[in-house]
């Protein structure tokens, strides 16, 4: 199949070569090197291959449309890993670069752009991120915008759950999308590189949770006319083209015709409904609404208290070539919402290039649904070039109780929440509830904030709604007059919660606040986690593979169902482990016992690295037990085997200080033996290599992480990943790179 899908690949470039090579007008006397360097559309993200999930659709526009577009990308990749040779690093980094090229080539973009920030180890911090890159750079991706014009920007998801990088390259696309056109924001650009300001016309994500309010689908299994291939071939094609990655071993083709689907989160354009184009209102009409319109609806906040006045701007902008004549602007609200202007709402005539503005107050009235977001629509109605036009541009603001509560939420997701308060885009906030980690068989604490818009104190309780096996007693509240109060709930978590087979959950619960006869509400998602207690040991164990000096310590399990990656283990003898804990003054001591009924050996001895590619084991310490990314953890991991048999070789990966243990964690010892089952690997993790030492009494975080693949004639390197188990095992990453979700162990007395 490979070779198949390589010899298309190459038709494909050829064919292509042709068809885009029609003749070209020259460069007129009065052309710029903006006018040359204009696009329509740009994809911002993080690595070589963060672009495959918009691959058919600018296929679509660039190929079929006569669109322009580009991709602006932060790093090299040279962080990731190899699944094609051993080249690591920079090196790395420009093989990832040219595959983005070839890539990119095959769907139009012909001049992708990297910004050249490091690519380090894997995080889903943004706040890591943001402390090795800092600031500076953000002027280098408003530059870009600034310098190509774009009409929509396209990039990733920004909020907590994915990777740090990802989400830095969304908010530099997002705040690019926000302060490109202020003057005042990188305004060096402005005054001594004599750009001028842009505003780009629309925004979108690639949203997590892909269905509700602003989703757009762009179909992937039409014909290109200029490839002769539907946009999906061509999607999986050039994708294939990031082999380093290991994208070309799942190329098939006919390929998938799943759509690809974007969140408009920000427009200044006329908005058609439903939206079927990406393009539409910023560079093709919107319904009746000719392009070169401006439309939004500006609120001062994205919540609009009950029963309480919220103040909207309405602005307009005729940036087409033909004057518009009775322009009429207003705002469209839900049912149970009122809107009242004040001020002048008509104009007369708006000439190409002025603007307008309407002011109006809205409410959401008492029947209203707290926390059902309303949809709010800027609208206008006008006479261009001798016909009736009109448009809309919705915005989603969400209606708040009078006293109001809420999570306190976790420090990631507060941090997004300020950003998103920044940048105007708060309404995607309600997909992202915040994260509660607790523990297992212990009584947590829970923080809820109760604000209170009413003049007069509000009394009442906080009660927390939730499955069996999570309970709380309620808690009074007394919120004083226009302030807030911050209430604690004991929440107790028991074995009843965790579904069966699993060590851990991620469980939704509900917070509510009754005072009177009104009711609020706030969602959030407990984790659950599992804990041991690892007993210091008088005796340090041998580190020999054999198991036997390590039975007495401290035992947990990890099962088929614990997964966080891909697939669950077909059964416990596919994958699944016993593992022990215990300490001394030098040591953090780890064995398993794992099953795995086949066992592949295809790393090579001087290649080791990047535990996801084979069978291998990972333990990740938090010692501090409050680490808030990976900066201040160890993860350690041992593949059982190489090429050369068996005998475990140890590295880090994945924090602050990767490489072989020898360098990376001098006194790390590692040791396996292959057993009938599948094999059984002790540790041996001095302190010392850690940036802390814990105490007697401390309770650190640890998980232990299982990597499984099972394809019996794997080429010495490939990455054969199929299965990952964890003992807490949440979202992809999770298990690795958020320490405040790994499972909680206290080092006996």
């Amino acid at each position: 199949m490979r070779r198949i899908a390589s010899l298309v690949i190459l038709c494909l470039v050829a064919a292509w070569g042709v068809a885009r090579t029609a003749p070209v007008s020259a460069q007129s006397g009065t052309g710029t090197g903006v006018d040359l360097m204009d696009v329509d559309i740009m994809f911002i993200g993080a690595h070589p291959d963060d672009d495959t999930g918009v691959l058919a659709t600018l296929a679509r526009y660039l190929l079929d449309e006569g669109y322009k577009g580009t991709v602006i990308t932060l790093t090299g990749g040279e962080g990731g890993g190899n699944a094609i040779g051993r080249e690591s690093g920079p090196s790395l980094g420009l093989i990832r670069q040219e595959e983005e090229r070839r890539s990119l080539n095959m769907v139009g973009v012909m001049a992708p752009q990297f910004i050249g920030l490091q690519d380090f180890y894997f995080t889903l911090s943004a706040e890591e991120v943001q402390k090795h890159w800092g600031d500076t750079w953000l002027c280098d991706v408003v530059r870009r915008v600034r310098l190509e014009r774009p009409e929509v920007i396209l990039t990733m998801w920004p909020g907590p759950g994915t990777h740090g990088e990802h989400q830095m390259a969304a908010r530099a696309a997002t705040i690019a999308y926000e302060k490109a056109g202020d003057p005042t924001y990188c305004g060096d650009q402005i005054t001594r590189e004599f750009l001028q300001p842009f505003s780009p016309g629309k925004l979108y994500y690639y949203p997590n949770d892909p269905k509700g309010a602003g989703i757009v689908s762009i179909p992937t299994g039409e014909m290109s006319r200029t490839a002769a291939r539907t946009y999906a071939d061509i999607r999986a094609i050039a994708a294939s083209s990031y082999r380093s990655q290991g994208f070309d071993r799942g190329t098939r083709l006919p390929a998938d015709a799943r759509p690809e689907v974007f969140l408009l989160v920000r427009s200044r354009v006329p908005v058609s409904e439903p939206e079927t184009h990406l393009l539409e209102g910023a560079l093709r009409p919107a319904g009746t609404s000719p392009a070169g319109v401006r439309l939004e609806a500006v609120a001062a906040s994205s919540d609009a208290a009950i029963g309480a006045d919220t103040n909207v701007e309405v602005r307009f902008a005729n940036q087409t070539a033909a004057t518009m004549s009775k322009v009429r602007l207003g705002l469209r609200v839900p049912d149970g919402w009122t809107a009242s202007a004040q001020g002048e709402t008509a104009f007369a005539a708006l000439e190409p290039g002025k603007a307008a503005a309407a002011k109006f107050t809205l409410r959401p009235g008492a029947g209203v649904a707290v926390g059902v977001q309303g949809k709010v629509q800027a609208e206008y109605e006008a006479t261009w070039s001798g016909r009736a036009v009109s448009g809309r541009n919705p915005t989603w603001l969400r209606p708040v109780a009078p006293v109001q509560v809420a999570f306190r939420p976790t420090f990631d997701i507060a941090g997004y929440r300020d950003f998103a308060k920044e940048t105007k885009t708060e309404w995607v906030i309600p997909s992202l509830p915040t994260r509660l980690p607790l523990v297992v068989g212990r009584t947590g604490k829970v923080k809820v904030s109760v604000s209170n818009r009413l003049a007069e104190a509000a009394r009442g309780e906080v009660t927390l709604v939730s499955p069996s096996g999570i309970v709380a007693k309620p808690a009074p509240v007394q919120a004083p007059g226009g302030g807030a109060v911050e209430a604690t709930l004991d929440v107790e978590v028991g074995s009843a919660a965790l579904p069966a087979g699993r060590h851990s959950a991620r469980i939704p619960v509900t917070v509510k606040a009754t005072t009177g006869t009104a009711t609020s509400e706030d969602a959030a998602e407990v984790y659950v986690l599992p804990s041991l207690t690892a007993p210091r040991v008088a005796v340090a164990p041998k580190i020999d593979g054999d198991l036997s000096d390590m039975l007495s310590l401290a035992h947990g399990e990890i099962g088929p169902n614990d997964v966080w990656w891909r697939r669950p283990a077909k059964d416990a003898a596919d994958l699944s482990a016993d593992f022990y804990i215990g300490y001394d003054a030098k040591y953090l001591y780890l064995g398993a016992h794992v099953r795995d009924e086949m066992v592949v050996c295809n790393i090579a001895p001087d290649d080791v690295k990047a535990q996801l590619r084979s069978d291998a084991i990972g333990v990740t310490v938090d010692p501090s037990g409050g680490s808030r990314d990976t900066s201040t953890t160890l993860q350690a991991a041992a593949f059982p085997c190489t090429t050369a048999g068996f005998g475990a070789r140890g590295f880090r990966d994945a924090d602050a200080r990767q490489g072989l243990m020898e360098e990376t964690a001098p006194g790390m010892q590692v040791a396996s033996k292959r057993t009938a089952e599948g094999y059984d690997i002790e540790f041996a993790i001095p302190w010392s290599a850690m940036p802390k030492q814990p105490a007697a009494g401390d309770e650190i975080g640890l998980n232990v992480v299982l990597y499984d693949g099972d394809e019996k004639d794997a080429r010495v390197g490939a990455n054969i990943s199929e299965t990952g188990l964890a003992w807490a095992a949440f979202e992809w990453g999770g298990k690795q790179a958020l320490p405040y979700l790994w499972p909680r162990v206290v080092l006996g007395r």
